[in-house]
């Protein structure tokens, strides 16, 4: 079955058919998995009781190709030795903060800066044993076992994936990534990101990179949980171009408490599908989300991509803007979802989506929804899915524009929203892959 041939992916977990998949991992290798990693007891109990719900939901139908990984083999392989990633010309993979991957005393710079102004930065894992006092609190609160059986799966195996605590006030003024921190080695195919927030700080952190990432097994499970305590803000950028063998399903959620802000950022590239709704639930009053995000799709590809707010809480806002790009038979499913809840009261968002076709191979979906449940709220929301015509192409030949000019100009534009909030020296780079990819797929 071609990712073409697959059925929607529900938003939620009762949208769906689901399947149990006869080779889950024992809770031996779970047991296996926290000894090796010596940690505490509460964290074993954490693993068990997510294996425990992942074999008896199931998954949904349409991610039943599951069955056929080899979890036991891709725990072992987590625990091999690891070397960076390269590009074809030899460079390294970490794009933007180029200068400081050429110098490690760039790095260790920027580390001493951080623990001076009491910021702890470091593997999830060094984390759980140096200051478990910061992680437990806060594991699993976000990103729930319950909520979804990729939630229970990555529960259940996590290792790899960074965190972040800033203190109160603090404000820090350059982009975090993992390749920052002293312990880092690679990509993980469980790997799980905790980022704290304390009240009033500020914080971005960049996931990703603009070159191709394999994992084992061509699986990537990631859990990404950020908490934004009062009157902070959080800005989490991702950059996603996994190789295209790759299947990728991410569950990322915010917790905003009472004046604070997250600000999702998301620019998906490459894996043969990804599977990506971030969520933020706006817990106190004055709370802000926002999400920008932007898709491309081509040849056996599906993105579908999107992000749910729920409104918990008076005076909170919300904002969804979610673009999609599909060209040579790719498909691009687009989701937004807003939840007022009762007492609410003074609630406003706003949705708007947009998909551009590229040709009549391509196909694009989009799966709105709203829920309100509080009189006193304001929601808007617009949408388009249109198709570049020969008449467009036509007339900016006639002014002189090329048929693969006026392709790339009219693809930028529709990605211009997400583009303008990655750093500079990122968006260069997602503006060459793009330009790579129609070049190859449709100029």
């Amino acid at each position: 079955m071609t990712v073409t041939d697959l059925p929607p992916t529900p938003l939620r977990e009762d949208a769906g058919r689901f399947v149990t998949i006869g080779n889950a991992p024992t809770s031996e290798l779970v047991r296996s998995l926290s000894r090796s990693r010596d940690e505490p007891d509460w964290m074993l109990r954490h693993r068990l009781r997510a294996l425990e719900r992942l074999r008896s939901d199931g998954v949904p139908a349409w991610a039943a190709f599951l069955r056929d990984v080899d979890f036991a083999g891709i725990v072992t392989a987590q625990g091999a030795p690891h070397s960076p990633e390269t590009t074809k010309d030899g460079s390294s993979s970490l794009p933007g903060l180029g200068a400081l991957a050429e110098s490690e005393e760039a790095y260790r710079s920027v580390r001493r800066d951080l623990e001076s102004r009491g910021v702890r930065f470091s593997g999830l894992g060094s984390a759980l044993a140096s200051t478990p006092n910061l992680v437990k609190p806060h594991f699993g609160t976000a990103v729930s076992m319950d909520d979804h059986p990729f939630a229970a799966l990555n529960g259940s195996l996590w290792t790899g994936g960074s965190f972040v605590y800033v203190p109160p006030d603090v404000h820090l003024e350059i982009p975090l990534q993992a390749e920052i921190r002293a312990d880092y080695e690679t990509v993980e195919p469980f790997e799980r990101n905790l980022i704290v927030a304390d009240a009033g700080a500020q914080v971005t952190y960049i996931e990703g990179c603009t070159a191709p990432v394999y994992t084992p097994d061509q699986l990537h499970v990631s859990a990404i949980e950020v908490i934004a305590l009062p009157r902070s803000r959080v800005r989490y950028i991702a950059l996603q171009n996994f190789s295209r063998e790759v299947d990728n399903l991410v569950m990322k959620r915010a917790l905003v408490h009472e004046g604070a802000t997250i600000e999702w950022v998301d620019a998906n590239l490459g894996s043969r599908r990804t599977w990506k709704v971030p969520r933020a639930d706006l817990l106190g009053p004055g709370a802000v989300a926002e999400f920008v995000g932007v898709a491309l799709a081509g040849k056996r590809q599906h993105q579908d991509v999107g992000a749910e707010v729920v409104h918990r809480a008076p005076r909170t806002r919300s904002a969804i803007v979610n673009r999609g790009i599909v060209h040579t038979g790719g498909r691009a499913t687009l989701r937004s979802g807003v939840h007022v809840a009762p007492q609410a009261s003074g609630a406003i968002a706003s949705i708007e989506w947009s998909a551009l076709m590229l040709d009549a191979e391509s196909r694009a979906e989009t799966v709105p929804s709203i829920e309100l449940d509080e009189a006193d709220a304001e929601i808007v929301q617009a949408g388009t899915i249109r198709k570049v015509s020969d008449e467009m192409l036509f007339y900016m030949a006639s002014r002189g524009v090329t048929r693969d000019e006026a392709l790339r100009m009219v693809v930028l534009g529709a990605a211009d929203a997400a583009m303008a909030r990655i750093p500079v020296e990122y968006a260069v780079e997602v503006e060459r892959l793009i330009e790579l990819e129609l070049g190859g797929g449709v100029g």
